[in-house]
């Protein structure tokens, strides 16, 4: 009994590891870089540090980045996503950040906070949805969910079957660890 503790102690030990030292933070230049994990300014998270912003003050149309002792100023159209050590990850569309949600799946979502503004704008959150890495950034609502896969009509059909309201859509699907919306297009979509 205790061996077998001892083993699964070790084993979880270095998958642990083995996680802690993958996980890097940099840029991702365009979207086939973002689906093949090819970072730019990349480090590891484990046992680097820098600093990128996105959103720097007075030179909103640039990224930020501190690397090895350097800074860059790199222009926010040749940078389609950065990765934090967080894991976070941000796509830059149209020189606005996009806050990634799901960045392993088919299609992503992305969650938008917006601070209140007093009492005329409150705080908001919007959704907002690609049909895959490489595509528009568009409000996430049925219809242009529907719309982005013209020729899926399972995938309409489940889609309206699924969900009534466009509140409804940034669903996750706790059993399958994955966001709904994936979850039946991953049923639907021709192989």
């Amino acid at each position: 009994m205790n061996y077998s503790f001892l083993l699964l102690f070790i084993a979880v030990f270095f998958t642990a590891t083995i996680c802690a030292q993958t996980r890097s933070s940099g840029i991702f230049r365009t979207a086939k870089d973002f689906e093949s994990g090819k970072l730019e300014y990349a480090i590891r998270c484990d046992s680097q540090s820098h600093k990128i912003n996105t959103d720097p003050l007075f030179k909103r149309s640039r990224v930020i980045v501190k690397h090895e002792g350097k800074t860059y100023k790199i222009d926010k159209n040749s940078v389609y996503a950065v990765r934090y050590c967080s894991g976070a990850v941000e796509r830059l569309y149209q020189k606005k950040v996009y806050p990634m949600v799901n960045p392993g799946e088919d299609i992503l979502l992305y969650k938008v906070f917006t601070a209140s503004m007093g009492k005329s704008q409150p705080a908001q959150t919007k959704w907002y949805f690609s049909k895959d890495a490489s595509s528009l950034i568009q409000p996430l609502t049925i219809g242009n969910l529907v719309a982005a896969f013209p020729d899926n009509h399972a995938f309409h059909d489940a889609v309206m079957a699924e969900f009534k309201t466009d509140s409804e859509l940034p669903r996750y699907d706790d059993a399958h660890k994955m966001m709904r919306i994936n979850r039946l297009y991953g049923n639907t979509k021709k192989h």
